[in-house]
């Protein structure tokens, strides 16, 4: 057996069960994120604050959720038989990993935000959070995390697509979870959101069956087969 093909099985694996949980973890957070009463920042703060422990939940599944994302995006590169669909499934694993880093670093607000309301007077933490969050610096990373890490997912399906390693029926689904999430309720929404992460399943799913040792032994005898 091709040594490097042995050697990539267990990534492959790995970053299989990563697209794989990732959004199950998704669902998870989205499902527990505590309701607003409104789209006002004391309404957010007073939502967080309301169930620390609900809302330190979310956080964690949606934290964890994106740096999944982040490990797994890389493996898919070794679903690639040729160079058709290579550059663009390249430059949305970069951007991909680039927007799951970014959107993974933001949730570290929820920690200080659930708690800074049962600390402080809800006027004081108001005034800090809108402080904070005015910051233009701030505001670059909370963008530039939302479209690579959302909008840069259907181009790194579209290079599979291209590739043929996924339908193009994948690349418009993808885009979907966030959407669905903002315009449905609550749980009707998280359960649309998870539904279409199927593309990202499925690309986990093809992860783990290269990873298996029919397939990594085909791979090996192709690789040391001469040129006809």
């Amino acid at each position: 057996m091709d040594a490097t093909s042995a050697a990539s099985a267990p990534l492959r694996r790995l970053a299989g069960v990563a697209l794989v949980l990732a959004p199950v973890l998704m669902f998870g957070g989205m499902l527990t994120s505590p309701p607003q009463a409104d789209d006002s920042s004391a309404g957010y703060l007073a939502s967080l604050a309301a169930d620390h422990g609900l809302s330190l939940l979310s956080a964690n599944l949606l934290h964890y959720a994106w740096v999944l994302i982040a490990l797994g995006v890389p493996a898919t590169l070794t679903l690639l038989r040729g160079r058709r669909g290579r550059n663009l499934t390249a430059t949305g694993v970069a951007l991909s990993m680039f927007g799951a880093i970014q959107m993974s670093g933001m949730l570290l607000s929820d920690w200080f935000t659930t708690v800074m309301p049962n600390t402080v007077p809800l006027a004081d933490a108001v005034k800090v959070f809108d402080t904070v969050t005015a910051d233009p610096t701030l505001a670059v990373w909370r963008l530039t995390g939302i479209l690579c890490g959302v909008a840069m997912l259907p181009l790194l399906l579209a290079g599979l697509a291209r590739a043929g390693v996924v339908g193009w029926w994948t690349v418009p689904v993808i885009l979907l979870p966030f959407v669905a999430a903002a315009m449905l309720p609550a749980v009707v929404g998280a359960v649309v959101a998870l539904a279409c992460y199927a593309p990202l399943v499925l690309v986990g799913v093809r992860l783990l069956r290269r990873s298996a040792a029919d397939v990594v032994r085909a791979e090996a005898l192709a690789a040391s087969a001469p040129a006809t």
